[in-house]
């Protein structure tokens, strides 16, 4: 087939290089590398590229592919005759089965023409002829089995929500304004809303008008949004403890209830949502300065998830947002989509199945959530920058939950280990390494922790060596295991064996005599004299009296704290 014009203006397509491949977007380079030689792939090898893809676009959710352009997103060009343009383009529909009806196009950018092809979504499973079934899976195509292409096709025709047509809606029960706002900055901003609509498949031509789909109402529906769905909005809850209780102990408040367009419900969500989450303080200041409980990616990438992926046949539920004391949680109706499963979510495995992909598309383009396939694996990332537990993932009662925790995943340095670093002259980096990893740690640890290098790294630890915090180890090599020394691991011991008992004491006694110390940790009276004397010099308690008379009373460095 023949080009069949511009599919997009040069600053549309410009946009669509700037956001970078993804679910519904590829990029395929013409030029071929081999040392100082630059030249343009064999003519089969490009058919070839553009047969997976167009195949694996056409099995998943559609997409665009862009010819002529590097990984990078610049334009690159190709050196092809007009023959071969059309030869390439003539490949959805001559190298795949059943044909794949495609919209093409050349651009020229900067002086290097694109070559553009619009792939629809396909009705059922598109083969590349002796070559399998692909299907697009974020930035990357895996093979499937053809049933199960059609299956996941078959259930999308069946059930899908967001794709039907509301015979009592019309295009003024859309807030237009609004469309025309959240619009604006994607790739297409520059077209009219109803070219949007379109394009997006929101709105679909009828006889005498436009045929709304459920994507369009829930995306854009003028109030009250309960005409088009009943439960469609986002609540928020905050638990004060870390376990939810009935009745006269009911320690459950709702917060918030968003009932708005998702155009708009995203990103007050997200907004309310920053207003819940605290600083953290779990552990030394050292590791959390300025920091809030959970990944702002991580927690926002939960909720646009759960907007953008429940089951809207759910008439009865929400999405919900709860905040406990150690957790939030953050629940969407309906059970997975397969071929994602818990074990794929909690590999970090990139898998895709779009349960509302007009609503996917939509909210990718406008920059709010990451394409499928990508989100889940960075929420791991983000959590384990912030020393956080990995999220947890579980279906019960037809409802999918994430959890994401903000306790870290150190155990956390003890008050005692905290105040025998602190009073180190050694730099905030070495310190928090140290309370980190009180029992030992690699150079590997260490890069991980503070975030340098591997020269850097070990260069901060042989400044601990030397200054006598830590001994080198028996065997030297990758893995080798830096501890403390001698001395501060006794001196740990000593205060982490007493102190905690003795706040404990002084929770419920104003003194503490020589006579006590003695049957709190079953001591001689000389021991006993002689380990109050060092408990003083350092700071945790100050006698008073002389004598049998002599009495130990706490002092803040104990932190002990009155009930």
């Amino acid at each position: 087939m023949s080009p069949s014009g511009f599919l997009y203006s040069e600053a549309e397509l410009c946009s669509l290089m700037r956001q970078g491949e993804g679910q519904f977007l590829e990029f395929k380079s013409l030029w071929e590398l081999g040392g100082d030689e630059v030249r343009p792939l064999d003519r089969r090898s490009v058919r070839d590229k553009i047969a997976e893809c167009v195949a694996a676009f056409a099995n998943a959710d559609g997409g665009t592919l862009l010819l002529g352009v590097a990984d990078d997103g610049l334009p690159t060009g190709h050196s092809y005759p007009d023959e071969a343009v059309d030869g390439f383009f003539g490949v959805p529909e001559e190298r795949l089965l059943p044909p794949v009806t495609c919209q093409t196009g050349r651009m020229l950018i900067g002086g290097h023409e694109v070559l553009v092809i619009e792939v629809p979504m396909a009705p059922s499973a598109v083969m590349v002829v002796g070559d399998g079934f692909p299907y697009r899976t974020g930035d990357h195509v895996v093979m499937e089995p053809q049933e199960v292409i059609n299956a996941r096709k078959e259930a999308y025709r069946r059930v899908g929500y967001e794709q039907r047509i509301r015979a009592e809606a019309s295009i003024e029960d859309l807030d237009l304004e609004l469309a025309a706002h959240f619009f604006k900055h994607g790739p297409l901003g520059g077209r009219t809303v109803e070219e949007l609509f379109v394009r997006y498949g929101l709105i679909q031509a009828r006889a005498g008008g436009w045929g709304i789909t459920n994507a369009a109402l829930l995306l854009f529906g003028k109030p009250p949004l309960v005409r088009w769905h009943p439960r469609s909005g986002i609540r928020f809850f905050h638990v004060a403890g870390t376990r939810r209780r009935h009745g006269e102990k009911r320690n459950v408040s709702q917060r918030a209830r968003i009932e708005l367009p998702l155009a708009k419900a995203v990103a007050e969500a997200h907004r309310f949502g920053r207003e819940q989450i605290r600083r953290s303080e779990k552990l030394h200041n050292l590791f959390f300065r300025e920091t809030p409980e959970y990944p702002e990616f991580a927690w926002q990438e939960a909720i646009v998830n759960a907007a953008a992926h429940r089951d809207y046949e759910v008439q009865g539920q929400e999405v919900e947002v709860w905040f406990f004391e150690d957790r939030m949680v953050v629940r969407s109706p309906g059970e997975l989509v397969p071929p994602v499963t818990l074990a794929a979510l909690r590999g970090r495995r990139p898998i895709h199945a779009s349960r509302n992909p007009l609503l996917v598309r939509v909210l990718a383009d406008a920059g709010l959530m990451r394409e499928e396939g990508e989100g889940i694996p960075r929420i791991f990332d983000e959590m384990e920058k912030s020393f956080l537990h990995p999220p947890r993932f579980a279906v019960e009662d037809d409802v999918f939950e994430v959890t994401l925790y903000n306790e870290p995943i150190f155990s956390g340095p003890s008050q005692e280990w905290q105040k025998l670093v602190g009073e180190l002259r050694i730099a905030v980096s070495q310190k928090k390494v140290l309370l980190a990893h009180p029992d030992g740690f690699t150079n590997d640890d260490y890069r991980k922790l503070v975030r340098v290098d591997r020269d850097e790294a070990y260069r901060q630890i042989q400044e601990l060596i030397s200054q006598g915090v830590l001994v080198s180890p028996k065997t030297a090599g990758r893995g080798a295991t830096y501890c403390v020394a001698e001395d501060f691991r006794q001196a740990r011991a000593f205060l982490e064996a007493r102190l905690p008992t003795l706040r404990e004491f002084f929770r419920g006694h104003e003194k503490l005599k020589n006579a006590d110390h003695r049957r709190l940790f079953g001591l001689s009276r000389y021991t006993a004299a002689r380990e109050l004397r060092r408990l003083v010099e350092e700071g945790f308690l100050r006698i008073e009296g002389q004598g049998r008379g002599a009495h130990y009373l706490p002092q803040p460095a104990l932190g002990v704290e009155k009930e």
